[in-house]
């Protein structure tokens, strides 16, 4: 959560609520931004909140679920229950032919 909405919170709530929870949230990305970094597994295992988060995170900035967009290439999801898309954490894409997730597609 951003300053900003952070802010706005405190006009809903305590601010000391709004500060407990931007310090768990640090917490949480803290262990994200280490994975990332480090680029292996963490010596002591996560939490499911963080381990949510970071599926969260990364759904968010999948491009099958950005608002209004609707793709029909090779790789795009098309999931019609919104419970199998829960289930999967809103991740559905696929990895295209040339079987590299990280490839750049046309």
């Amino acid at each position: 959560m951003n300053k900003e909405i952070q802010d706005l919170c405190g006009k809903l709530v305590p601010q000391a609520y709004v500060s407990q929870g931007a310090q768990a949230r640090v917490s949480h990305e803290n262990k994200i931004k280490q994975l990332i970094q480090h680029r292996k597994l963490p010596d002591e295992g996560w939490d499911d909140q963080t381990i949510e988060l970071l599926l969260h995170e990364l759904a968010v900035m999948d491009s099958n679920n950005f608002p209004g967009n609707c793709g029909v290439g090779e790789r795009e999801s098309r999931i019609a229950s919104s419970l199998v898309s829960r289930r999967h954490y809103r991740l559905g894409h696929g990895i295209g032919r040339s079987g590299d997730i990280t490839a750049v597609q046309p």
